[in-house]
């Protein structure tokens, strides 16, 4: 059918008839408008009564305290509540005030997964679109979205008198409509724009170009439990996903914009993602149980009562528990503190008698994990060593002096671009170990900076352990040892030691650490074997005829943290000399920065679960002084020499280190 023009102009003015939904009318609520601006409770209370129904905790309004703090001042909070506490609603609830009065521009939503936040994108869909106060309040946005009656096509083609609004309403973004800025009617929301990422997806380069061609950048991020189980007891995947917060998505805000961030987190393991961040943001952190009763033998045959009813119908077995706690409440709520009393589940009597319900449903790991934010330790025979606990081994003997009957003297190094970190070692023959001299070297420089040095990386590393070992060797004239770190950087340490090792008065190791399950126990018949092995170690030869030692860095990294939980001098222990005027505080953070979170057999073999938090150099530098002692002939199970090697069917050269 063939249409002639003035048929084909009518068409299209019919089409834009339908998309056009006119401009809205400005509210006639400004008081009420105004009232909320600087107020994120009460515009929370006002607005949505009805998705906080009961009276808040104090931690509910410590959280937002800090929270609007954030938003309007730039900041970054974390919220570690327990399960059914509403810390998304509530973070969800305070995006859209912030976005609604202008506070902030561009919310970036980060979750764990993708599908994790498009589930958030939804829920700031249902309470602009369903939400009838905010309609009257804000018709600015809320009149353009309630105009595409659910249908998220509408929205590229909407029009208001004839201009394009600008709105987006898909899965993962959320544009609001395009208007005449008004500070007097407070209509300050124009363009702004929701967008939903998940953490393993594209976050680096997030903007949006406005209508006018302005470029805007996210100025708010919401992460939304960032971590999965998986992840949390990962302690590579922590370390990667704090990587990607601190570098890509706090740096995604524009030049010169203070980045606003809050996090709603559960603590799901220890030392996890979620524990990284309520210790470096400023954070809130509430069990559901804060002080558990002064007197738990009541509750005990509580429990028991509550498994031995589990084949009850649910009515007859909530009653008897009812009669049970009715009947004893007084004693059994003595000395208990919950964080928010108010919540009672139904047919309970108290929030505490609910957190005890939750604690037989869901069992004590998930219960202490999920509703405590204190998830239990995996292998509660582990000892735990803090930063404190090595400030107290000083031993009162001065800097650099090696002590009486101690006549192993050793140093190691382990390798990084911004320095060599180095301790020196003095033994009794006992495996008693005292911290005379440690360091970082250059002292204030770098060893390499990939990105500015003139000269190859190789050739850097060699140039400073020559300046290093002339260092050391000179201070220490009865240094017997030097062990050097020789996984990370093979090839210059080897060149170096090669080159080296043959005219200088003190010996030269590499060391090489691997984890458990890598390192095999050598037989008569293993590859460049030299000498006996030693305790979980061992010297092998290489081609070149440069002499290295592997050994199973798991075990001696345990082996040497356990060491300074004994008291200083005793058999076995280490300690560190008297400080006098300086600090140990980085040593000591450096040492106690791997934490053993698990160690059990399994198959005939020994695994450790570790987390490394922060910088751990010094652990690895005393770790490998541990090895090398042990290399060179301290027992350190037996207290003393180790047992003379077994007689040999074949001569073989044996490394002689004592």
């Amino acid at each position: 059918m063939k249409f002639t023009i003035t048929q084909q102009e009518r068409m299209r003015e019919r089409r834009e008839s339908a998309r056009d939904v006119g401009r809205h009318e400005p509210t006639t609520r400004i008081r009420l408008k105004r009232k909320y601006r600087y107020d994120l409770l009460g515009f929370i209370l006002k607005f949505f009564r009805t998705a906080v129904p009961l009276r808040m905790s104090g931690k509910h309004e410590e959280f937002l305290e800090q929270l609007q703090d954030a938003i309007l001042h730039g900041g970054r909070v974390a919220v570690a509540l327990p399960r059914g506490y509403g810390k998304t609603t509530l973070i969800v609830l305070a995006t859209l005030w912030a976005v609604l009065y202008g506070h902030r521009r561009y919310i970036a939503v980060i979750a764990a997964t993708a599908k994790d936040a498009r589930k958030i994108i939804r829920t700031f869909k249902s309470r602009l679109e369903r939400t009838d106060l905010l309609n009257e309040v804000f018709p600015e946005v809320c009149y353009y979205i309630r105009a595409l009656e659910g249908q998220s096509q509408r929205a590229s083609g909407q029009l208001a008198d004839g201009e394009r609004t600008g709105v987006s309403w898909t899965t993962e973004m959320l544009v609001f409509p395009a208007f005449a800025r008004n500070e007097k009617l407070l209509e300050l929301s124009s363009q702004a724009v929701i967008e939903a990422r998940g953490m393993t997806g594209s976050i680096r380069g997030l903007q949006y170009t406005t209508f006018d061609g302005e470029v805007i950048r996210p100025d708010f991020i919401l992460l939304d439990d960032p971590q999965t189980r998986e992840s949390a007891k990962s302690a590579e995947q922590t370390a990667g996903r704090i990587e990607l917060i601190d570098g890509d998505i706090l740096g995604c805000a524009g030049p010169t914009v203070k980045i606003a961030a809050a996090m709603a987190c559960t603590v799901v393991a220890e030392d996890d993602l979620s524990e990284h961040y309520l210790a470096a943001w400023s954070s809130t952190r509430a069990a559901l149980v804060e002080e558990w009763p002064s007197n738990e033998e009541p509750w005990k045959e509580y429990m028991s009562l509550y498994r031995e009813l589990r084949d009850c119908r649910e009515g007859e077995r909530r009653e008897r528990l009812n009669a049970f706690y009715r009947a004893r409440r007084a004693e059994m709520d003595a000395g208990a503190v919950v964080s928010w009393p108010e919540r009672i589940m139904e047919g309970d009597l108290s929030a505490l008698q609910g957190a005890y319900n939750l604690r037989c449903e869901r069992g004590d790991e998930a219960f202490f994990a999920e509703y405590q934010n204190r998830p239990l330790k995996q292998n509660t025979n582990l000892y735990t060593l803090t930063a404190q606990t090595v400030l107290s081994r000083t031993n009162g003997i001065p800097h650099r002096l090696t002590p009486e009957n101690a006549p192993l003297l050793l140093c190691a190094a382990d390798i990084n671009y911004y320095a060599l970190s180095f301790v020196v070692l003095a033994f009794r023959s006992d495996f008693t170990a005292y911290v005379i001299d440690y360091g970082w070297f250059p002292d204030g420089g770098c060893v390499h900076d990939p990105k500015t040095s003139q000269i190859p990386e190789e050739t850097a590393i060699y140039n400073a352990l020559g300046e290093f070992v002339g260092l050391i060797k000179g201070r220490y004239a009865g240094l017997q040892f030097i062990g050097i770190d020789g996984n990370r950087f093979t090839a210059p340490v080897n060149k170096f030691v090669q080159a080296n090792g043959h005219r200088l008065p003190v010996r030269l190791v590499p060391l090489r650490g691997m984890a458990a399950k890598q390192y095999r126990e050598p037989t008569r018949s293993t590859p460049g074997l030299y000498g006996r092995p030693r305790l979980r170690c061992c010297m092998k030869v290489n081609a070149d005829r440069i002499f290295y030692a592997p050994y199973d860095s798991h075990y001696w990294h345990m082996f040497q943290q356990k060491m300074w939980l004994l008291p200083p001098g005793s058999p076995g222990s280490v300690s560190l000399f008297e400080p006098r005027g300086m600090t140990h505080r980085r040593f000591a953070e450096q040492v106690t920065a791997d934490k053993l979170k698990d160690f059990y057999e399994r198959y005939g073999e020994q695994i450790y679960d570790w987390a490394t938090i922060g910088q751990n150099e010094m652990s690895d530098a005393m770790t490998m002084g541990m090895v090398l002692a042990n290399l060179a002939g301290l027992d350190p199970v037996t207290g003393g020499q180790p047992p003379p090697a077994a007689p040999k069917r074949r001569r073989r050269p044996e490394i002689v280190m004592n």
